[in-house]
C-alpha cells in the first residue's frame, strides 16, 4: 500500500488517482485557491433568486441533524432562502443524534420520512453479507427521499453539502459533477455495484418495500423541474468550520472522539457508522479517521506525521458506538458478535489472520 506524498490516502482507496505520487483529492483541493468564491457565490444566490415564488419553498436540505446539514440550513437562511429540512432518518438513531436534529427545527421546517424499520433491518444485513457495508440502506435513503420530496411538491432544488469527489477524490477522468442525478448516485452514491432491483425477493422484501429507497428517474426530475446541487461548489466548505457555526446555534458535540474517528463533532447519530467504517478500513485500508486527518492536512491544521499518527491510533476494532456496547447495535439488527466478525474476516483485504 502506498500512501499520497502530500495526505495519508492509499492507493487502496475506491475511486482515487494519483499523479506522481499525490492523490486526486489533494490536486481537487489545490484548485480551491483558483476559485473566484465571491463570483461563485453571486451564482448560487441568482439561482435561488431565479427559482423563488412558485411555492412555500425555494429549496430542500437533505439533513441528518449534524454539524453539515446544520450549518447548509444556517447558510441558505442567511441569504434568503425558504428552505425545507429533509431527514430521511437513519438505522440506529443515537439520543445525541435525536436532540441535534429536534436542535434544527429551530430554524426550518423539517420533514422526517422513516422508512419500514423491519425493512431497513434486512437492508443493513444484506448489505454487510453482500457488499460488506451495513450502511448500505443509508446511502440510499439519503440521496433518494429527499429528491422525491422536492418532486412530490415540485420544490426546484435540493442542496446537498460536500460534493465528495471535490472533498474527497475521484477517478482519473472523471470529473467532479455539478448536478446530482440518477446516474451520479448508481456510481458514486454508496451502492458499491448492487442495485435495488437485484434485492427484491430477497429475505421477502418486495419492489413496494423498497420504493422510498429509488432515486427518482431522470424524467421524474424533469418533469418537477428540479435539480439537485452541492453547497460547496459556491462556497469554501470547511466541515471542521462547519462544526463551530452548528455550535453556535445550538449543535451538541461529544466531549470525546467517536469510535473509530478523530472527531467529537461527526457521524453523532446513527450507531452503524463506526461498524461500517472498521469494514472500510478492513477493506481498503482507510476509514473515516483517515479522512478527517486528510482534510486537515490539506489546511494546515495538521503536519502529514501527525494525521498519519492519529489515524492510525484510531483504526481498531470498536467495542462501542456512541457508548452503546456493540453487541447491543447488533442484537438490534438481529446479529451476533461472532458473525460479525465472520463477515469482518471476509472482508479483510489482509487475508485470514492468525
Amino acid at each position: 500500500m502506498i500512501r499520497c506524498s502530500r495526505c495519508i490516502y492509499p492507493d487502496t482507496r475506491p475511486d482515487t488517482h494519483f499523479v506522481n505520487g499525490v492523490c486526486s483529492g489533494c490536486l481537487s483541493f489545490a484548485e480551491r485557491a483558483n476559485i473566484d468564491w465571491s463570483a461563485r457565490l453571486d451564482t448560487l444566490k441568482a439561482m435561488l433568486s431565479e427559482n423563488r415564488g412558485g411555492g412555500r419553498y425555494d429549496c430542500v436540505v437533505p439533513v441528518s441533524g449534524g454539524k453539515d446539514s446544520t450549518a447548509q440550513v444556517l447558510k441558505l437562511k442567511e441569504l434568503g432562502a425558504r428552505v425545507l429540512a429533509v431527514n430521511a432518518g437513519t438505522d440506529m438513531l443515537s439520543d445525541i443524534g435525536r436532540r441535534n436534529l429536534d436542535n434544527l427545527k429551530r430554524f426550518c421546517d423539517l420533514i422526517e420520512w422513516t422508512p419500514c424499520v423491519e425493512v431497513r433491518k434486512k437492508l443493513v444485513r444484506i448489505g454487510l453479507f453482500e457488499v460488506g457495508d451495513m450502511s448500505y440502506p443509508e446511502h440510499l435513503a439519503i440521496w433518494a427521499i429527499p429528491t422525491r420530496i422536492a418532486c412530490l411538491m415540485k420544490i426546484p432544488l435540493v442542496v446537498w453539502g460536500e460534493q465528495p469527489q471535490r472533498e474527497y477524490a475521484t477517478p482519473a477522468g472523471v470529473p467532479p459533477a455539478t448536478r446530482l442525478d440518477a446516474a451520479w448516485v448508481a456510481q458514486f452514491g454508496g451502492m458499491l455495484g448492487l442495485r435495488l432491483p437485484d434485492l427484491i425477493g430477497k429475505d421477502g422484501l418486495t419492489e413496494a418495500d423498497l420504493s422510498p429507497f429509488w432515486f427518482p428517474y431522470d424524467s421524474e426530475l424533469a418533469a418537477a423541474k428540479v435539480q439537485g446541487i452541492w453547497l460547496s461548489d459556491y462556497i469554501d466548505w470547511d466541515g471542521w468550520r462547519n462544526a463551530f457555526i452548528a455550535q453556535q446555534h445550538g449543535f451538541e458535540c461529544l466531549p470525546h472522539p467517536v469510535e473509530t474517528s478523530l472527531a467529537n463533532y461527526e457521524n453523532l447519530d446513527n450507531r452503524v457508522t463506526v461498524l461500517r467504517d472498521w469494514l472500510r478500513f478492513l477493506k481498503y485500508g482507510y476509514s473515516r479517521a483517515t479522512d478527517i486527518a486528510c482534510n486537515h492536512i490539506r489546511r494546515g491544521r495538521l503536519t502529514r506525521e501527525e494525521g498519519l499518527r492519529l489515524a492510525e491510533a484510531a483504526e481498531k476494532f470498536p467495542e462501542t458506538s456512541l457508548g452503546m456496547p456493540i453487541a447491543d447495535v447488533l442484537a438490534y439488527f438481529g446479529l451476533t458478535r461472532a458473525e460479525f466478525v465472520r463477515e469482518c474476516e471476509k472482508w479483510d483485504r489482509r487475508g485470514p489472520r492468525a
